[in-house]
C-alpha cells in the first residue's frame, strides 16, 4: 500500500495565499506539497490545489523568481489540456514563498511502478500518448516542462497528468524547441521506467544525453520509439505530436484509466481519490 495524505504538522502553515490547507501530499528537499482549497482568481468559484512550498533561499536569484512568475502565467493563460494540471498561480516574495496548480487526485507513476511492477505495453502506450500530448501543448503555449521524472506524472482514473511543470529551480530556462527536445529525452527514460521497473540510466530519476540507456525489461515493440526519445541528439528526437501518433494512435489516453491501467494501480489511485475528497469535500473538484 502506498503512503498517502499526511496530516499538518504543527510547523505546517494552515493557510497560503488564497488557499487553506488540508494536508501535506508529499515532501522534498525544495519545499512541500500540500492538499489545499480556494479561489486562484478574485471572484472566482473555490478549487483544489496542490500548494507547494518553495524554501526561500532557493529563489534569492531576481531572475529565476521573474522566470518562474512568467512560467505560471503563461501555462496559466495558454495551456488547455487534459494531460497538464491547470497553473493557479504563485507568490515567491513573502517569506513563505508558494506555487500553486490545481490538485490532481491521482498518484505518483514512480510510487505505483515501485509497488506494483512495470506496466504492460498496452498501458505504456496509453500512459505515453498523454504525456506526449500534455508537451506538446506546452510547447505549443511557448514553454516546456523542465524536468520530467515519475513523481510527476500522475495517473488519475481519467488517465495521466502532468504536474510540477516549469520548477526546474537550478536552471536558467531554455527555448521551446530546446526544451521541448530535453523533455521527449525526459519522456523516454520514465516511459523505460514505467515499462521495465527500471531506471534506464543507472538508477538516476534524472538521466543525461552523454549515457547510453539500457532498455532491459521493455517490451521490443516499445524499444523503437524510446531510443528515438532518448537520442543524444536533440534535433533527432521526435517532436511531441508524432511521438503522441506513434506511442498510442488510437487515443486510448483519451479514454478511462480503467480500460488500460492494471487494477492494483486503479486501486491506489481510489483510495487516495476518496482520501482527499474526505478532507476538502466533494465540490471544487478540478482536473
Amino acid at each position: 500500500m502506498i503512503e498517502g495524505i499526511a496530516r499538518l504538522r504543527e510547523t505546517d502553515p494552515r493557510q497560503l495565499g488564497p488557499f487553506r490547507l488540508f494536508g501535506v501530499l508529499g515532501r522534498g528537499d525544495a519545499g512541500s506539497v500540500h492538499l489545499g482549497k480556494g479561489a486562484p482568481g478574485r471572484g472566482g468559484r473555490k478549487r483544489a490545489a496542490a500548494v507547494r512550498t518553495v524554501r526561500p533561499e532557493l529563489l534569492r536569484d531576481r531572475q529565476l523568481r521573474a522566470r518562474l512568475r512568467r512560467q505560471t502565467a503563461r501555462i496559466a493563460e495558454a495551456v488547455d489540456s487534459p494531460f497538464v494540471a491547470d497553473a493557479f498561480g504563485c507568490e515567491l516574495d513573502s517569506e513563505r514563498p508558494w506555487i500553486a496548480e490545481a490538485f490532481v487526485p491521482g498518484v505518483p507513476l514512480s510510487a505505483l511502478v515501485a509497488a506494483y511492477g512495470p506496466l504492460p505495453e498496452r498501458s505504456v502506450r496509453a500512459l505515453g500518448g498523454g504525456l506526449a500530448r500534455a508537451l506538446a501543448a506546452l510547447n505549443a503555449a511557448g514553454t516546456a516542462h523542465g524536468h520530467l521524472r515519475g513523481s510527476d506524472v500522475l495517473l488519475t482514473a481519467a488517465g495521466p497528468r502532468l504536474v510540477g511543470h516549469g520548477l526546474a529551480l537550478d536552471s536558467s530556462g531554455s527555448g521551446a524547441s530546446a526544451g521541448s527536445a530535453e523533455d521527449v529525452f525526459a519522456l523516454g527514460a520514465v516511459l523505460g521506467l514505467a515499462a521495465s521497473a527500471r531506471h534506464p540510466f543507472a538508477g538516476t530519476p534524472l538521466p543525461t544525453a552523454r549515457e547510453d540507456p539500457d532498455l532491459s525489461g521493455v517490451p521490443d515493440a516499445l524499444c523503437v520509439p524510446l531510443l528515438a526519445c532518448l537520442h543524444k541528439s536533440p534535433e533527432s528526437r521526435p517532436h511531441p505530436e508524432s511521438l503522441a501518433r506513434t506511442l498510442d494512435l488510437s487515443g486510448s489516453a483519451t479514454r478511462p484509466a480503467r480500460e488500460w491501467l492494471p487494477d492494483p494501480y486503479l486501486h491506489e489511485i481510489g483510495r487516495l481519490s476518496e482520501t482527499a475528497r474526505a478532507l476538502i469535500g466533494r465540490r471544487g473538484w478540478s482536473r
